[in-house]
């Protein structure tokens, strides 16, 4: 992945950010892609970046864990009590699904919005989860695998990108992952990157982050 961050599904109205939907123009094939690169470990499934679903280079975790998480445990992040009780059944369940999940709530097939998904994508944007790889069936919608997509704890899966995280300050991390978003998308406004990467950093870390970028350019 070259440019490092790119979305799941289409591209963002406003912000500059890569679409995987949008580079490979087929929805068959950008699911594929996603599953190969997910699969082989290249890649992560997060929801931290402009808050949306998107795929982030392996290389980045230790970054974005860094920032996101600020060193803290997963008992000390500010989770809701529907998405404690998620994350308490995905530890506990062999191969848990987003459909698993509703059952254990009790909620209704075909509901949607539910408050299972919900607590999946805000345990996403607190890089407590990811999810990994399933096959494409060959017809109907290449995204609704029959065994479902699952769900994992990225301690657990990525625990080598976790422990780099816990050598890294945010000072270290920030010009890092911006210089590398800088480097596939080629430029953005501050307004922009304050959007991209809020849940990550404050505004002042935003400014220190790119005032040591021009001091020193990040590789």
């Amino acid at each position: 992945m070259r440019v490092g961050v790119a979305l799941r599904y289409g591209p963002h109205r406003s912000l500059p950010i890569a679409s995987v939907y949008e580079a490979v123009g087929d929805d068959r094939r950008a699911t594929g892609l996603t599953n190969a690169v997910i699969a082989d470990g290249s890649a992560v499934e997060i929801a931290c970046i402009a808050e949306r679903v998107a795929l982030a280079h392996a290389s980045l975790l230790p970054l974005l864990l860094a920032l996101r998480r600020r060193g803290r445990s997963i008992d000390e992040l500010e989770l809701s009590d529907t998405a404690r009780g998620v994350l308490a059944f995905v530890a506990s369940a062999a191969r848990p699904t987003a459909g698993q999940v509703r059952a254990h709530l009790g909620i209704p097939a075909r509901t949607w919005p539910n408050p299972a998904d919900d607590a999946l994508v805000e345990l996403q944007r607190w890089l407590v989860l990811d999810r990994g790889a399933t096959d494409v069936p060959e017809r109907g919608h290449a995204y609704l695998s029959k065994e479902g997509i699952p769900y994992r704890l990225i301690d657990e899966a990525h625990p080598a990108h976790v422990r780099a995280a816990a050598k890294l300050s945010v000072a270290q991390a920030a010009p890092k992952l911006l210089a590398r978003y800088l480097a596939g998308a080629g430029e953005a406004t501050i307004a922009q990157l304050r959007k991209l990467f809020g849940l990550l950093l404050s505004d002042a870390e935003l400014d220190d982050a790119l005032a040591a970028l021009r001091r020193r350019p990040y590789r």
